[in-house]
């Protein structure tokens, strides 16, 4: 086989082919017109797989069997092969697309088969972005009294702007929110804390130890903490023993660090005074 056979094999299986599948119609491509035992040899498959497999192919509509003695096979040209295939392929899509509708119309907020966090203690590891970002924010919006954050100063910025529609939400429905951070160096993070400080409800610290990981606490019921220096994974927990640990961290933490000066920006071991800094891009996740 040849280079551009490996870009046909690559997209015909992306078309829902199997390699074998794959293997065996490409090799009657070459071929033309041959019987099994040839395909067999050439392809260096086993004649029982190419027994197994060629049904499956006519099915398909790429291949065609010419009855007779022996019997043999012809493959349908390379170009119509990918257009049934993708024809297919856009088919199952679409009636995929619209029995997930219909499911998702049907499932009602309260079924038994919604799943319930309340049902028992857990410890839950989130891996992909987007889930996590919904945890994230309905950990927030479903908090009733308080929510806590511990954040590094590299995170906060894209925590902030990836988030703070939930803070202001959390906020409008009367949430204490307290941030604990190292330092603010982002201007687009500056303006963002200086609009949730407007708001009694929401008060950011400054600490001058080292924080290790991003951490969010809410009603003392729940914890959601960072498991390596990427966003994901990330661990959610209920379980009371964790919560209580990451609660007592934090209220060191909140013990020993200073207010937030408009303005100002911290250094390791002092406030000081700064010019509106240049803006800086933040990252989105």
């Amino acid at each position: 086989m040849n280079q551009d056979d490996d870009r046909y094999i690559q997209a015909l299986t992306k078309l829902g082919l199997t390699l074998l599948q794959t293997t065996i119609y490409i090799t009657l491509i070459h071929t033309g017109k041959v019987g099994i035992m040839k395909i067999s040899k050439i392809s260096k498959i086993a004649r029982p797989e190419v027994y197994r497999v060629l049904p499956s192919l006519e099915k398909k509509g790429l291949v065609e069997k010419i009855i007779g003695n022996p019997t043999m096979y012809t493959p349908v040209p390379l170009k119509h092969g990918f257009s049934m295939l993708l024809q297919q392929k856009t088919k199952e899509s679409t009636e995929l697309q619209e029995e997930t509708k219909a499911l998702l119309g049907s499932i009602q907020e309260n079924s038994i088969y919604e799943f319930k966090e309340k049902e028992s203690l857990q410890f839950v590891i989130t891996n992909e972005m987007k889930l996590f970002i919904k945890r994230f924010d309905k950990a927030i919006m479903e908090s009733q009294r308080s929510v806590n954050l511990i954040c590094t100063c590299r995170d906060l910025p894209k925590l902030l702007f990836n988030h703070q529609q939930s803070f202001k939400t959390a906020i409008d429905k009367g949430i204490k929110i307290c941030v604990i951070t190292e330092k603010v160096e982002n201007q687009r993070s500056i303006e963002i804390i200086e609009s949730l400080k407007k708001n009694s409800l929401f008060t950011l610290k400054y600490t001058c130890e080292d924080t290790p990981v991003c951490m969010l606490m809410c009603d003392d019921k729940k914890v959601n903490m960072q498991l390596s220096d990427g966003v994901v994974p990330s661990l959610f927990s209920n379980n009371p023993n964790m919560v209580k640990i990451a609660t007592a961290y934090f209220k060191r933490l909140w013990s020993r660090a200073e207010e937030y000066p408009s303005n100002f920006v911290t250094q390791k071991d002092s406030y000081k005074r700064v010019e509106r800094p240049a803006t800086r891009e933040i990252e989105v996740y």
